[in-house]
């Protein structure tokens, strides 16, 4: 019986394929080494992320502040040209859109029938140099006057 239950074992041992002495597995160490890169790897790719939400931000207040100097550039053009807001000079105006700040300064200089209109829009809460520089926008408006082929 002995003999026989050798047999089948030894019989059993032929059949399974043979494992090398090194092949048992990843070690302790090599898990843990994996770990550290794959955590680093991950710590990376959250710092870009953020790095990526604060320039995206920031590229959100130019593109609001270009919106806010369009809209008063649209509304100096409605004016009439003899109209008293239309008169040379320098204003400036605190705006704020989409919970932003913004310093509106609009400059008016020219002659009687050519008007130059300057726009600069400074986002107030920029956290970058790049986003805190002002957006300008500049116009040119003129009177429609009757040239010298005119004829009443």
């Amino acid at each position: 019986m002995k003999a026989r239950l050798f047999m089948r074992l030894t019989l059993i041992r032929k059949c399974l394929p043979k494992s090398e002495p090194r092949e048992q597995g990843f070690t302790l160490i090599e898990t843990s080494i994996a770990l550290v890169i794959m955590m680093i790897g991950a710590l990376a790719i959250t710092s870009l992320f953020s790095f990526a939400i604060s320039y995206n931000s920031d590229a959100a207040d130019r593109a609001v502040a270009l919106a806010v100097g369009q809209k008063q550039m649209e509304r100096l053009r409605t004016l009439s040209f003899s109209d008293t807001l239309f008169t040379d000079g320098t204003t400036s105006q605190a705006v704020t859109m989409n919970d932003r700040s913004y310093t509106v300064t609009t400059t008016i200089g020219g002659s009687s029938t050519l008007k130059t209109i300057n726009v600069q829009v400074t986002p107030l809460g920029a956290i970058r140099p790049w986003a805190a520089g002002p957006v300008t926008l500049i116009g040119l408006r003129t009177i429609v006057a009757p040239g010298a082929y005119f004829k009443y």
